[in-house]
């Protein structure tokens, strides 16, 4: 949702400030997606482990 905001907000005036919070914001979302699935990862592993 916030994306979509600075997305618009960014189309709608051109400001370089607003295009660099979009990337800012799009990055933030993928380190959370890899730490997720990192965790995943190394919850699958451990049970593996364990048997």
């Amino acid at each position: 949702m916030l994306k979509n905001f600075a997305w618009k907000a960014f189309e709608n005036t051109g400001d370089i400030s607003t295009y660099i919070l979009l990337k800012e914001i799009e990055e933030k979302n993928r380190l959370i997606e890899e730490t997720s699935m990192t965790k995943e990862e190394v919850a699958i592993s451990s049970v593996l482990q364990n048997e």
